[in-house]
């Protein structure tokens, strides 16, 4: 799951990842410098979340935070699947916003 945030970290709209163990928020920001948000009319938290259940995963936003909480007993090929998920909602949502 680490090597997943760590990659994630790297994208230019992902201000911040912070969690313990299984619970994870992923906050989204305009600008990664300065950590601007993106006016909440636009809802980036909710449009990715909506691209990640196209890929089969289900996320809650809490504003532009996406929750990342998986089950306890989830496999390595779940969270590789997870992730992934995510990762693309993201890309997904920034790209077309462009």
């Amino acid at each position: 799951l680490r090597s997943h945030f760590d990659r994630l970290d790297e994208h230019p709209h992902v201000g911040e990842i912070r969690g313990r163990g299984l619970m994870w928020g992923i906050e989204l920001v305009q600008d990664k410098q300065t950590r601007r948000s993106f006016p909440p009319a636009e809802r980036r938290g909710w449009q990715v979340c909506l691209a990640a259940r196209r890929h089969g995963v289900l996320l809650r936003p809490l504003g532009d935070v996406l929750v990342v909480l998986p089950p306890l007993a989830i496999s390595l090929d779940e969270i590789d699947r997870l992730m992934t998920a995510v990762e693309q909602g993201i890309v997904e949502v920034m790209n077309s916003a462009v």
